[in-house]
């Protein structure tokens, strides 16, 4: 060999180690990068996971005869109201402001807390009942935030020497008190420029416990083994009414308070137990009844519940300690098992990032609670979950709502069925069209036709896929919603029509077809499919008069209860299928097209038809490729985002059915996670919808290699 072909086979062998690497280096990083995705994905949804805590902090002294307490939003005091007539305000260094009850006579007879905290409504010594506002003004000394507590009267009333204080509810301007008074509950609506009115509630048994929404425009009372329903917002000026709605209770109540919201009531009693009442419609129209939506047992009886002002979150204190539970996941978050005996207030600090105790001795007991994610748990994602203002446990995904009292409804199920729901009826539309096609085109067609087809076939997977959602919505939808009778028409009619042209093709004699020529089965077959096509179409209203009475959308409601929307699962096949027939017609010709000529030529030679053998010959060893052509457009059916987002009604719909919208895990990504904050419970979800739609789509592929591995080596030896 010469110098210079040595050189030359040298530099050759040394350019394909280059090539090799660098192919190698390139399949390499991918793996790396596809490894480094599911690891984020993972890391990311992680905190979803994990467990609340309860750190327990410094024990402070705070005031003597303490009766009631609250905590500011930056966890810097505690104020406590004492049997002294005054608040003290107490910082976490130990210092301590006193802010005098102006006008109420000590000691103090009773003393509750509400509106997050920030009311303090009091019973004194001389029979007057009191409503006073705490603000805290925030001042600057530099860099240094300074809380400055500020007081002042709201409402003042006189009041029976024996009542009880219930409940106090308000926003610091209007305020609602919830007062025993014998047989009775009054309820007292005031405002720091006027005076109180009065609302007598009527009960049988001398009231227990009670509650109020934020408005005051609803009351519940426990009396005796009964829970009391009231709507208080039309009641006029002293007028009694009677509940609304009532319902027995398993056990004397100890404690009542309701949940952020409104909506539902926690009730504690004797035997340790939390049960969630709420008011749902009645069976018969325009009623409606008490149900118990959920239940926390615990052992001694229930002292006092204390609700978040951010979520469902709430802490119960019993005889026998003290924990935090979820209402939405059905929980105990946390199980504070340092809890202090002979507490006497409790409650939440505005932000639920800390949780407040106060002895009857003046101590002050803190907790740093650290809860990431109360709302979300395997149940809530996976499975039905009853939530306020349901009748029965369901699956719903509803993220957010209008206003901070919403409770976040994050089910995946309805995502997941609505991912593959239209996955399927795109391969139902895409399938069968892109895999005869392809045997078509391989098998059949001249290569005139061949060399023009493929390439336009192929050149439909360019087309951007928000260009193909464009038209499905804007045009497509529409002309569905006319039609719709006339497209159930064509779908009965076209497969039948095709498949009796191919049988009547076949049955004609040979010298008819061999004059015809080669080709010319196109031309039969296109105005067959012209013909099936237009039919329908002609005799749309016929066929609607007929079938449906005129309107398929109101037979659809009153004959199976579906509702009719315009951007349906119909329309999705349709946009969807289109965008996956490239991809299946592709690797299913490539795949026709591998099988050996020699195999075909064979079984002609034998006797058989172009049909025959395509069916009994070419479709068993391309079956492989088929399968494979088949799960790769089930993959891109099941990834797709702007199609669906833009051609259905993005609505996370649990549904089957092919005139309903749904949402998609791809499509519920893209509208949601540039609005989720960052860390929080939505985003956390939303990553772990991806993290799930990656799993799936490996899953799917892992199985149609298996699948297809199989039929290769069942089905290879034909193609040796």
């Amino acid at each position: 060999m010469t110098a210079p072909a040595s050189e030359r086979l040298r530099r050759a062998h040394l350019l394909d180690r280059l090539v090799a690497g660098a192919i190698t280096a390139g399949g390499s990083l991918i793996l790396l990068a596809v490894a480094f995705l599911m690891v984020f994905l993972f890391v990311e949804c992680l905190p979803l996971l994990r467990p609340g805590s309860a750190k327990r902090e410094a024990v402070r002294p705070g005031a003597p005869a303490a009766l009631a307490a609250a905590e500011d939003e930056y966890r810097e005091n505690v104020s406590i109201l004492a049997a002294d007539a005054a608040i003290h305000v107490v910082g976490r260094d130990g210092t301590a402001t006193t802010l005098p009850l102006e006008g109420a006579v000590a000691p103090l007879r009773q003393a509750l807390t509400g509106g997050g905290g920030r009311l303090f409504a009091v019973a004194d010594a001389a029979s007057h009942l009191q409503v006073w506002s705490l603000r805290a003004r925030v001042t600057w000394k530099g860099q240094q935030r300074v809380l400055v507590p500020q007081v002042r009267q709201v409402l003042s009333t006189p009041c029976p020497p024996s009542a009880k204080l219930l409940a106090v509810a308000g926003d610091g301007d209007s305020v609602w008190v919830l007062v025993a008074a014998g047989y009775r509950a009054l309820l007292l609506a005031g405002s720091s420029d006027g005076g109180a009115a009065m609302t007598v509630l009527g009960s049988a048994v001398t009231p227990a416990a009670g509650a109020l929404a934020r408005d005051g425009s609803q009351a519940w009372l426990a009396a005796g083994r009964q829970l009391l329903w009231y709507a208080t917002d039309g009641a006029a000026k002293g007028e009694t009414l009677a509940a609304a709605v009532e319902s027995p209770l398993p056990a004397p109540p100890t404690a009542m308070t309701t949940l952020l919201g409104d909506t539902t009531c926690l009730v504690g009693d004797a035997t340790g137990t939390v049960a969630a009442w709420q008011v749902v419609a009645g069976e018969v129209p325009g009623t409606r009844r008490l149900e118990q939506s959920a239940s926390f047992p615990g052992r001694g009886p229930v002292i006092a519940i204390a609700v978040s002002e951010r979520d469902k979150t709430f802490a119960v204190l019993r005889s026998s300690g003290m924990e935090i539970a979820q209402l939405t996941t059905r929980r105990v978050l946390v199980t504070v098992a340092d809890a202090p005996p002979k507490l006497i207030s409790l409650g939440f600090s505005p932000r639920r990032d800390g949780l407040h105790a106060v002895t009857a001795s003046g101590e002050i007991h803190r907790w740093a609670i650290a809860i990431p994610h109360p709302e979300v748990s395997l149940a809530t994602l996976f499975l039905p979950v009853h939530y306020e203002g349901f009748t029965s446990a369901e699956l719903v995904w509803q993220s957010t709502g209008g206003t901070s009292d919403f409770e976040p409804k994050l089910s995946l199920v309805p995502l997941i069925v609505g991912t593959f729901k239209g996955a399927l009826y795109a391969l139902l539309f895409a399938g069968p069209c892109a895999v005869a096609a392809a045997l078509y085109v391989s098998q059949f067609a001249p290569l005139r036709v061949r060399v023009i087809t493929k390439p336009i076939v192929e050149l439909m997977a360019a087309l951007p896929s928000v260009v193909v959602g464009f038209l499905a919505a804007l045009f497509l939808a529409p002309l569905l919603q006319r039609h719709m009778v006339g497209v159930l028409a064509l779908v009965a009619l076209l497969p039948v029509a095709v498949a009796g042209a191919g049988a009547a093709w076949g049955a004609m004699p040979l010298r008819v077809r061999r004059r015809l020529g080669r080709g010319s089965e196109l031309g039969v077959i296109a105005a067959v499919v012209a013909l099936a096509v237009g039919l329908p179409f002609t005799c749309e209203s016929t066929l609607g008069r007929l079938l449906f009475g005129g309107d398929l959308r109101q037979w659809l409601l009153d004959a199976a209860g579906i509702t009719f929307d315009q951007r349906n699962a119909v329309l999705v096949g349709f946009a969807l299928g289109f965008a996956v027939i490239p991809i299946i017609f592709t690797l299913a010709e490539d795949a026709f097209s591998n099988v050996p000529p020699s195999l075909v030529s064979a079984s002609l030679a034998l006797g058989a038809t172009r049909w025959q053998a395509a069916t009994t010959v070419v479709l068993p060893a391309a079956s492989p490729g088929l399968f494979a052509a088949v799960m790769t457009g089930l993959g891109r059916a099941v990834g797709e985002t702007m199609i669906v987002l833009m051609a259905t009604g993005n609505t996370p719909i649990l549904s089957l059915s092919p005139f309903s919208g749904m949402r998609t895990m791809s499509a519920c990504i893209a509208v949601e996670l540039p609005e989720a904050p960052y860390g929080g419970s939505l985003y956390r979800v939303l990553i772990l919808t991806a993290l799930l739609l990656f799993a799936m789509t490996f899953a799917l592929n892992t199985v149609a290699v298996m699948i297809s591995s199989r039929l290769r080596a069942r089905f290879g030896r034909l193609a040796a």
